[in-house]
């Protein structure tokens, strides 16, 4: 049997997937708590996927409040966290550069994203395939 892929959720598909139930973010956490792949993270993407959630305008406009523990959880419990991460200075948005060092460090096979003007731009870097949801969800035959 394959082994399971490892993919880092960029932020913008994971806030997706919690505001809205339809949709393919949604689909790819659903996968997610089916254990379809396995979700590589680091404290400086979980900071930034808390903080977002945690913002009044999202938390109380999509009643997240009740998920941040969930979301946490999943986070900080049931991802593979990565610690050392190496210097990465290639986006023009150095608020990605931690997507790419967390992929990178943590052998991700795929790092998931809707960055249309920066990170999907690369394809992929060094080993790790930077890809859409869509592409994600028909990897994991969604």
């Amino acid at each position: 049997m394959a082994a399971k892929p490892r993919a880092v959720l960029d932020t913008n598909v994971f806030v997706s997937g919690l505001i809205s139930p339809r949709g393919l973010p949604a689909a790819i956490l659903r996968a997610l708590r089916s254990e379809r792949f396995t979700l590589v993270s680091s404290p400086p993407i979980n900071e930034e996927i808390i903080g977002v959630i945690n913002r009044p305008t999202i938390r109380d406009r999509y009643g997240l409040g009740d998920r941040i523990f969930d979301v946490s959880f999943i986070l900080w419990d049931i991802a593979e966290l990565v610690i050392a991460l190496p210097d990465v200075r290639v986006p023009s948005d150095p608020d990605d550069n931690k997507f790419l060092a967390t992929a990178d460090a943590g052998r991700a096979d795929y790092l998931v994203t809707g960055d249309v003007g920066d990170l999907l731009r690369l394809h992929n870097y060094k080993d790790v395939a930077i890809v859409s949801p869509r592409e994600f969800a028909s990897v994991l035959k969604l």
